[in-house]
């Protein structure tokens, strides 16, 4: 067997590996962007839904009352609600875990967060 031939063989092997090397360490970082982007808008539904549920009872209760309210209160207890319902999300209520196990068994690709943003 000729030397050149191995050397070259050898590199070019060590070539391919670290193409795949490459190839694999970019699609884990897809994969964990992909995962990051998915718990953001689970995080972000959670979210919502819990605003929704907080508006809805804030609603019901002043049904029952007669006292009068300033022109601000309502703006002023929309963006307090809108607090509360991030803290929930963040705590978690549940939601999420559905919402990404739904996202992660949904077929077909999903698209990319480039396509998201546009």
């Amino acid at each position: 067997m000729n030397i050149n031939f191995l050397v070259h063989s050898m590199l070019s092997s060590n070539n391919v590996s670290e193409k795949q090397q490459s190839q694999a360490k970019q699609g884990m970082k897809e994969h964990t962007e992909q995962s990051q982007a998915y718990k953001k808008v689970a995080e972000e539904m959670e979210s919502l839904f819990a605003y929704q549920l907080i508006k809805t009872m804030r609603q019901t209760a002043n049904s029952f009352s007669d006292e009068k309210k300033s022109s601000g209160h309502d703006t002023y207890m929309s963006m307090f609600d809108m607090e509360i319902s991030k803290l929930f999300a963040k705590r978690g209520m549940g939601l999420q875990e559905s919402i990404l196990n739904w996202l992660e068994r949904m077929p077909g690709p999903v698209h990319s967060i480039t396509d998201m943003k546009k």
